[in-house]
């Protein structure tokens, strides 16, 4: 068998550092690229989600009063999220940047950390190559552009499996304190950081009872063990304090025990790498597969490899991370396939299409191994479609799916434009928004501190008391029709503009 190296390797000692600063340049660019508000530049995405909108009123609350998040459906159980998003929110103000600086950081960050973790159990070029599938992946892209919790994910898992890794290989007081500090992380990070732990925690175990070395604890496991303890009575304080709020989490997050329903949601779970995708826009293009062509095909010749090597420790936990993972997305019946339930599962997928991808090229050197210039070709065909993985990434995420007028929809940009208004073009009497209630946390995160007025649903308008004095009621697409009718009967001589 060939030896396995990453490519430019031509570049001799440079390589390592060479591809580094490639890498770092490729996920920033995904990452950042307009993600900031510049003359006429459009940003994407457009508009504020809800649940980013939840998120930094949260936010705005620690900031100005102090209270700290419990474990809630606003902040998708993570308040490890809201402490994140409240720096941003006070340097930067109550604006859509400020909640997708954080996110876009730590998406570059989860390319390093996945480096790591893949060159140290597969090599360096599995490690390239994972990695790279991680920065230009229209999937990971989406969950690095936008302010939810989802952006934790992939950088917690990976940073954990590596530190774990070299916890348990090299022992070493700095690396069981850091792995330790890892998995307290993991506890406030939301339902897939307990899954985490839980699942690391039992990979641990298993890892360590293999090699003999499960009872024997010294210095610096002991410290690791403290950290984590600690961590786990300061999670389980926080729990206590947020039940009302977890007793809603199995419906808030569609989880189901009909068989029926889980067998068809891991059906479309199965088939949405490379046949039909997530169809919700806030997280795909249309039902897009979540790989493209050639990553989705070496992604599965990965699952053939990895089982054919199942007997290696490091190939048996990748399948048994990819189904772990995938599960809080097999059980959800909310939009299956849902690819932010599967967002866990990303650097397991990337990993085993790298081990596709590295078979194909053994396979290729086996075939020739002497011939230089045929091994070269090879190489060079691989990193070509890699290349257009670049292109594919981009066309995908920032033409078709930033171009859509559906995304416009579903990150609130009507709610947006109306909070724009609001604060753009003052007024003498009394401002009512009418919007949805998706629609109003938005209008509110963005207003903070700024205009004073009314948000209400159109529900809510019929029964509105009539005051005296002016009155302007800003309307947003989305609640326009069951709003105009009631404001004509209730205000008969109104002006209605549309702007």
């Amino acid at each position: 068998m060939a030896t396995r190296r990453p490519p430019f390797t031509w570049l001799g000692r440079y390589t390592h550092v060479t591809s580094l600063i490639g890498l770092a340049l490729i996920a920033v660019a995904f990452r950042f690229w307009r993600l900031i508000p510049f003359g006429h530049t459009i940003v994407v995405p457009p508009g504020l989600y809800t649940g980013e909108a939840h998120i930094g009123l949260a936010a705005g609350n620690l900031i100005d009063h102090g209270w700290l998040p419990g474990f809630t459906a606003a902040n998708n159980y993570a308040p490890l999220w809201v402490m994140i998003q409240a720096l941003p929110v006070w340097l930067l103000g109550h604006t859509i940047v400020s909640l997708r600086i954080a996110p876009a950081v730590l998406g570059v960050l989860a390319v390093w950390t996945t480096w790591l973790w893949a060159r140290d159990w597969f090599g360096p070029r599995i490690g390239w190559i994972t990695a790279f599938i991680v920065a230009v992946t229209p999937w990971s892209v989406t969950i690095s552009r936008n302010g939810l919790s989802t952006a934790l994910v992939v950088l917690l898992i990976t940073l954990t499996l590596w530190l774990g890794t070299r916890a348990i290989r090299d022992g070493g007081l700095k690396w069981w304190t850091a792995f330790g500090l890892a998995m307290v992380v993991s506890l406030f990070a939301g339902p897939l950081g307990w899954l985490m732990v839980i699942t690391f925690i039992t990979v641990g175990i298993i890892t360590l009872n293999a090699r003999g070395r499960l009872y024997n604890v010294g210095r610096d496991r002991m410290v690791g063990l403290i950290i984590g303890a600690v961590g786990l009575i300061g999670a389980i304080f926080a729990m206590v304090l947020s039940t009302d709020a977890l007793k809603h989490l199995p419906s808030g997050v569609g989880l189901t025990t009909k068989l029926t329903a889980i067998m068809d949601t891991i059906g479309r779970t199965a088939l949405m790498f490379n046949l039909h995708g997530d169809d919700n826009f806030r997280h795909n293009l249309a039902g897009e597969p979540m790989l493209n062509a050639f990553i989705g095909l070496m992604f599965v010749a990965g699952i053939i490899v990895a089982a054919s090597r199942v007997h290696l420790r490091h190939y048996r936990f990748l399948l048994i991370f990819l189904l772990v993972f995938l599960l809080p997305a097999m059980v959800s019946t909310i939009g299956a396939p849902n690819s932010a339930h599967a967002a866990a599962a990303l650097p397991f997928v990337a990993a085993l299409a790298a081990v596709g991808i590295s078979y194909m090229l053994e396979l290729w050197y086996s075939t020739f191994p002497i011939n230089s210039a045929a091994r070269t070709t090879g190489q060079l065909a691989i990193i070509a479609l890699l290349i257009l993985s670049i292109f594919h990434g981009y066309t995908q995420y920032f033409r078709a799916w930033a171009g859509s007028a559906e995304v416009y929809s579903a990150y609130n940009e009507p709610a947006v434009g109306a909070a724009t208004y609001l604060s753009t073009n003052p007024f003498v009497g009394t401002r009512i928004v009418i919007a949805t209630a998706d629609e109003l946390p938005v209008a509110q995160f963005l207003t903070h501190t700024k205009v004073s007025y009314l948000g209400i649903t159109p529900k809510l308008l019929v029964v509105l008391p009539i005051g005296t004095g002016a009155h302007q009621f800003i309307v947003t697409a989305l609640a326009r029709d069951d709003a105009v009718k009631s404001l004509a009967t209730k205000f008969p001589g109104g002006i209605l503009r549309p702007h």
